[in-house]
């Protein structure tokens, strides 16, 4: 799991630190940097697994997650002068080996990961700085560290190394999570340390990281069977049906589901993924509201919208990071209040972690109530943190959104969500002048 992100002159934040959770949602107005936080993420995701993975940045073309322009758009301000940074923690029980060859090789039972990169530009982008913390199980702590000097030629340390001096240049990073496995340490032949492991934990973690974006992909009213069973819904949700339709070939259970979850959101009486033709290659998903059976393409729009987030979370692998743009869209309010349980439910019982991007006075009101309730008992302020992010002359910033055990909100942001408080209070305050005015003209 992600337990920490800070960003640095990434688009419009100047600095961001943050503590992630199993559940961790980001509200703010438009433009406050909350997808921001995604895309940076997403952007390493690209970068790491893209069709060319010596790219130092994937800015992303028709094949990927976004399209980000330029190192120029990028940056925070434009300003080709700033250096755009990324670090990471997240929680980990792998093993690896992290010593001199000369001497016994140190296993380490680690607990978690730290991992940076600095990017920088010149005549085209380089990697400024890149290192790896580990956390062992007994506290102890080692680190891998590349960076270009002066001379601009790479050189290597590590918490073995008595001085920077001990090391010689080593060879440009070749991605930007890619450390060379040996580097040169000491003056005896053969003195080098080994640090395995480190690169093919990068690329494991993320891989777990799958995304739903805000707009999903309009339903169709007939699906060729291919026989392909997707294993990941796609970031639109076009290949949501195929998932189905796997489902009603095989066991039914996300099917089964899936359709429940509909039913219980209020959002149909009835959901079915069916054959219409005798080879089974033709399928259709209709909805019945009211009683009628309705082609999903002719069903309200939140159905349709609403569908591919759900099957995501029903059906992501455990351990997965889900990223989830405004899964609320086109979802009336007691809806959104249902998805708000949804995401406890995949958090707690399917071992996902959630990092979700929303405007949704409902679910911060659900998620609040089931704090209160302590119903579940996973809902907690430990298992669910909330930011608040605005625009500011120094970019954005952002305060969490401090939720006691009792569901309460102890340092309410002005204008969070609109400052309905404050549209309450007046709202009450004119009835009740209305009512004297009223009074003393009769």
């Amino acid at each position: 799991m992600l337990r920490k992100i800070a960003l640095k002159n990434f688009k419009c934040w100047q600095a961001l630190d943050i503590d992630l959770a199993p559940i961790t949602l980001f509200f703010g107005s438009n433009s406050s940097g909350k997808t921001a936080i995604l895309q940076s993420l997403l952007m390493l995701k690209q970068t790491a697994r893209g069709f060319d993975p010596k790219q130092h940045i994937n800015f992303g073309d028709d094949r990927d997650y976004m399209k980000l322009g330029s190192y120029q758009d990028l940056v925070f301000e434009h300003d080709l002068s700033n250096c755009v940074g990324i670090r990471l923690k997240w929680d980990t029980s792998t093993t690896i080996y992290f010593g001199s060859l000369n001497f016994e090789i140190n296993e380490r039972r680690l607990r978690s990961i730290g991992y940076e990169v600095i990017w920088g530009i010149d005549e085209r982008i380089y990697i400024k700085e890149m290192a790896y913390e580990v956390e062992s199980v007994e506290a102890s702590t080692d680190y891998v560290k590349i960076w270009q000097d002066k001379e601009n030629q790479y050189r290597m340390t590590t918490s073995f190394a008595e001085n920077d001096d001990d090391y010689e240049t080593i060879e440009p990073p070749k991605s930007c999570y890619i450390v060379p496995w040996t580097a040169k340490y000491g003056s005896q032949e053969g003195d080098r340390i080994s640090i395995l492991n480190l690169n093919s934990e990068f690329e494991r973690n993320i891989e777990k990281i799958i995304y739903m974006g805000p707009l999903r992909a309009r339903p169709e009213r007939f699906y060729l069977w291919t026989g392909g069973r997707p294993a990941i819904i796609e970031p639109d949700g076009a290949n949501t049906i195929q998932s189905l339709i796997a489902s009603h070939r095989d066991d039914g259970l996300l099917l089964t589901n899936v359709a429940k979850c509909l039913q219980d959101m209020n959002l149909v009486d009835r959901f079915q993924v069916k054959s219409t033709d005798q080879n089974y290659r033709l399928y259709e998903a209709t909805a019945t509201i009211g009683g009628v059976e309705s082609s999903l393409a002719d069903a309200g729009f939140g159905v349709s919208q609403a569908l591919p987030v759900i099957t995501m979370l029903l059906s992501a692998p455990a351990g997965s990071i889900v990223l989830l743009e405004q899964p609320e869209l086109h979802l009336h309010p007691n809806a959104q209040s249902a998805l708000a349980d949804l995401l406890l439910y995949a958090a707690e019982q399917r071992g996902l972690q959630l990092i979700v991007e929303s405007h949704s006075e409902h679910i911060l009101r659900r998620l609040q109530r089931r704090v209160a309730e302590d119903n579940p008992e996973f809902a907690n302020p430990e298992n669910i943190k909330m930011y608040f992010c605005q625009t500011g002359e120094a970019g954005s910033s952002i305060d969490e959104v401090e939720i006691d055990r009792f569901g309460q909100i102890a340092n309410w942001p002005e204008n969070f969500l609109g400052d309905i408080s404050e549209d309450i209070h007046s709202m009450s305050k004119a009835a009740f002048e209305r009512l004297h005015r009223e009074s003393v003209r009769a």
